[in-house]
């Protein structure tokens, strides 16, 4: 016989897992499908695990207080008593180097505090060079801090909301199309035979395009790859800094014990293809040093004493919607049919508050009426134009 669920989750990442997670705690019978076999093994864990609520959208702003709260609380919201899923509240410090500095920063903090995000701290160049004397660099005109910022485990937190649901898991399965009937959606077909459910959720990541397409339906996302690059030990290496971003260049560097992690958001990437495996730029490493030593000098240092059994870069993909936001959602024509993917960088940050809201559109606690991330919003958006994203 075809199991039955309420609910099927296609994508075993941080999203798929906390669609699991609330779903589940609104009373649906849950499965996930992920076609690797565990668990968090594509851009989960390969993203900066990173979480903060420094943005300018009401609607951002709102989403990612909710999700690190949540974080903040995890072992006793979802019920795991004693799981730590290693939160780290350093902050985030983003800085700039443009005369108006300043003047920008300042708009975009008092924009902030008017959404409620009242702890982000305006500072002069001088006041970040005193608090923060790693970021030395003269040419800083102004930075922007929020203590409420910082990182976590990825895997850790991915699998909790896994285990937190009680969802099945059938790893190793590769879904091969959607049953489809008279405009509803009544399950999956998959490698290892079919699965019945009246909802099915899309939170398949950089694969989402595909997998919806088995429904002919087309997703605007462009495919970008990103990579991290993390250093072993190093007494160079601030353990008690905060997540510092260049907010010109878009180098950003935090501390993992016992070293740090570094990216770059490059803008010169190429959209490509969705990829398990993702080729490495073999340059990144010397690129995000010297991104990163812009205003931290003492990157340079570090640089110079580095062996290469210290040093692993690896790369993943962003999974990027036209507006930078994620789609949260039912399809409009097609019943039951769901989508939580496109977070465009922000996965991790905000899988709490889009898993909620996932569940409450299923449920028909909230209307997608009222919903900012619904798919609906697409079809008055130009994939082609995109906007200026805050890193």
């Amino acid at each position: 016989m075809t199991p039955s669920f309420d609910a099927i989750i296609i994508g075993g990442g941080i999203n798929g897992a906390a669609s699991a997670f609330f779903l589940a705690r609104a009373g649906l019978r849950c499965v996930i499908v992920e076609r690797l076999p565990a668990l968090a093994r594509l851009t989960t864990s390969r993203s900066m695990e990173a979480m903060r609520a420094q943005f300018v959208e009401p609607e951002n702003v709102a989403m990612m207080r909710e999700s690190i709260a949540f974080y903040q609380d995890f072992a006793a919201r979802t019920g795991l008593e004693g799981y730590d899923i290693g939160v780290h509240q350093q902050g985030y410090l983003f800085l700039t180097t443009e005369a108006d500095g300043l003047q920008r920063f300042g708009a975009r903090v008092a924009l902030q505090h008017s959404l409620g995000l009242t702890d982000v701290e305006l500072l002069s160049g001088d006041q970040v060079r005193r608090r923060f004397p790693y970021a030395a660099a003269e040419e800083i005109t102004a930075g922007a801090f929020r203590q409420g910022d910082g990182w976590l485990s990825a895997h850790e937190a991915c699998f909790g909301f896994a285990r937190a649901s009680g969802a099945a898991l059938r790893l190793n399965t590769t879904v091969s199309g959607l049953m489809i009937e008279a405009g509803r959606v009544h399950g999956v077909e998959t490698d290892r035979g079919p699965l019945a459910a009246p909802q099915v959720i899309i939170a398949a990541g950089p694969y989402s395009g595909r997998v919806a397409s088995l429904a002919g339906v087309e997703l605007p996302l462009r495919i970008v790859r990103r990579h991290r690059v993390t250093i072993g030990q190093h007494p160079l290496i601030p353990q008690d800094a905060p997540m510092v971003i260049d907010q010109e260049s878009g180098a950003h560097w935090r501390p993992e014990k016992p070293g740090a992690a570094l990216a770059w958001a490059q803008a010169h990437e190429p959209p490509g293809e969705p990829l398990d495996e993702v080729p490495v730029n073999p340059h990144f490493v010397h690129q995000v040093l010297e991104g990163a030593y812009r205003l931290c000098p003492f990157w340079l240092d570090v640089a110079e004493t580095l062996r290469r059994d210290q040093v692993f870069v690896q790369a993943g993909q962003y999974t990027i919607t036209p507006d930078d936001k994620p789609i949260i959602g039912p399809h409009p024509q097609i019943a039951g049919l769901h989508f939580n993917t496109g977070y465009s960088g922000h996965g991790i940050m905000a899988a709490p508050g889009g898993g909620r809201l996932l569940a409450d559109l299923v449920t028909g606690a909230v209307s997608d009426e009222t919903n900012p991330f619904s798919f609906r919003r697409l079809s008055s958006l130009d994939a082609a134009s995109g906007h200026q994203r805050l890193l």
